[in-house]
Formats: structure tokens, C-alpha cells, sequence
């Protein structure tokens, strides 16, 4: 069984065969990226009590499955306001780039017409654990193995390809080995399944992928499990919308946005 989905080496960041894509088996999927880039921001701000509000990573380029390497930018330092940036590099190439707001977390009372929703769905428990490898119609005989075969979830409704999905998920592994996975970490390596948990497909050889992830947390989640509520649109110019809910036991931890393009299924060739 694969440890994590990334090994370091030095200063590389080395892909396992648990982070590839289904769309191709040279790449990897989008959840590894956007989680690397957390991890990267996360380690380099100096104050720990700040919380990684936004995170918004634009896949610039397929990135590789090859050792990556990562650097990190302090835009604006301050107690109450933090904002990162960070780069994903194969080699000497930019494939993706994150900027981050991290906010002070101080207690403030809020009335009732003001706070998220207590959550209605209930963490699964006893439940028949899957993953998303084989869901919506994907031809995985091209790329089997990746985060959407590591990945652990319970599907509650949808995931049929027809733009809307709600599922439990958790990753089974840490993002990188050795190190222990924050749940900010975990929320971002698992946003990216929106677009999967979404999956809009406009024909039978034709999906959508993103070229991009915004991820906002209000709070830190807990629990090992993270409920994700996926709704896909798109207008006749090629150019859509994923929105997605994300949430934990205790209620709405945040929202994700990617924006989504046609794209040719996985094992079929683009016209």
C-alpha cells in the first residue's frame, strides 16, 4: 500500500503512483497540487495562530509525475492578515501558482441570523467505503491507479456525470510522508474533487476539467471525514462553474470554485 502521495527528497517533492490523474497517467490529479501548495504556504508563514481563509491555486500547466519543487513569498506580513504566494516547478517550469490569505482567529460572538448552519447530514459510519475510480462513467483501463483510486469515499446522492454530487471523503494517506497532514492540508488536497464529485459530462466522450481552484475555509474542519455538495454548470461557450460546499460533523466549513472547459474523456482521442 502506497504511505502518502508525495516522498521527499532533499528539496524535491517526489510523486507516488497514489497521486496520479484519471485524465492521463503521466500526470498528476489536481487534489496532490493544490495540497502541496497548502502545505507549502502553511509551513512558511511564522504565525501559527493565523488561519488559511483562501486558498486559490491556477493550474497553469499539467503537472508531471516527476519530482517537483516548491517556493514560497511573503506578499503582505502582519498579525491579523497574512498573504502568501507559492509556486509549483518541474525542472525550470512553473506548472502551477497559489495565493493565500491567512486571517487572525479571535472569538467573537455572532447572532443566530449571522452563523452557518449546523450540519444536517451525519458523518458515515459502518458504511461501505468506495472511491471515485469507476464513478460517473470515468474509463480508468487508461490511468487506474491515482488520487481518485486512493481516496476514500461514501456516496450519498449523484456522481452520475450529471453535474451534481454529494459524497463523504477522507484521505487513507498523508499528503507528504513523514509528516503529519493538518486538516487545512486535507481540505485542499481533497477541494479539487469537486469538479470529480461534480463531474459534468456533455456527451458520451466529453467531460469538463479545471484550470483553476479556489478554496475558502471560515474554520479549521475536524474529523477524519469531509463532506463535499457539488453542483456543475456551463454556458455554450465552453466555459463553466463548479460550486461546492464543503463540510465536516459540525456543520459548512467552507466553499470551492473552479472553473471548468471542455475536455475529451480520459482513453478517447481529441477531436
Amino acid at each position: 500500500m502506497t504511505k502518502a502521495l508525495f516522498q521527499r527528497d532533499g528539496e524535491f517533492f517526489v510523486p507516488t503512483p497514489a497521486s496520479g490523474s484519471p485524465w492521463s497517467p503521466k500526470h498528476l490529479h489536481g487534489g496532490p497540487v493544490v495540497g502541496l501548495m497548502a502545505h507549502a504556504v502553511e509551513q512558511a508563514t511564522d504565525n501559527a495562530s493565523l488561519h488559511m481563509a483562501r486558498l486559490t491555486v491556477d493550474l497553469l500547466r499539467p503537472a508531471p509525475s516527476a519530482p517537483l519543487s516548491l517556493s514560497t513569498r511573503l506578499v503582505r506580513g502582519g498579525k491579523r492578515i497574512q498573504v502568501m504566494e507559492a509556486s509549483l516547478l518541474a525542472g525550470d517550469t512553473e506548472v502551477a501558482r497559489a495565493s493565500a490569505l491567512f486571517l487572525e482567529n479571535t472569538s467573537v460572538p455572532v447572532p443566530d441570523h449571522g452563523r452557518f448552519p449546523a450540519s444536517e447530514l451525519a458523518p458515515p459510519t459502518g458504511s461501505v467505503e468506495t472511491t471515485l475510480s469507476g464513478v460517473a462513467g470515468w474509463q480508468n483501463q487508461y490511468s487506474p491507479v491515482g488520487l481518485h483510486s486512493t481516496a476514500k469515499a461514501v456516496i450519498v446522492d449523484g456522481i452520475k456525470g450529471e453535474g451534481h454530487g454529494l459524497a463523504w471523503m477522507k484521505l487513507p494517506v498523508p499528503l507528504v510522508e513523514g509528516i503529519e497532514t493538518s486538516p487545512t492540508v486535507m481540505a485542499a488536497t481533497l477541494c479539487d474533487f469537486g469538479n470529480g464529485v461534480g463531474q459534468l459530462r456533455l456527451s458520451d466522450d466529453t467531460g469538463c476539467i479545471n484550470a483553476d481552484v479556489s478554496l475558502y475555509l471560515h474554520r479549521r474542519p475536524v474529523g477524519e471525514w469531509l463532506g463535499v455538495d457539488a453542483r456543475s454548470r456551463m454556458q455554450e461557450v465552453g466555459v463553466g462553474l463548479v460550486e461546492t460546499t464543503m463540510f465536516d460533523a459540525q456543520g459548512p466549513v467552507g466553499k470551492i470554485l473552479q472553473t471548468i472547459m471542455p475536455m475529451a474523456m480520459p482513453g478517447v482521442e481529441r477531436k
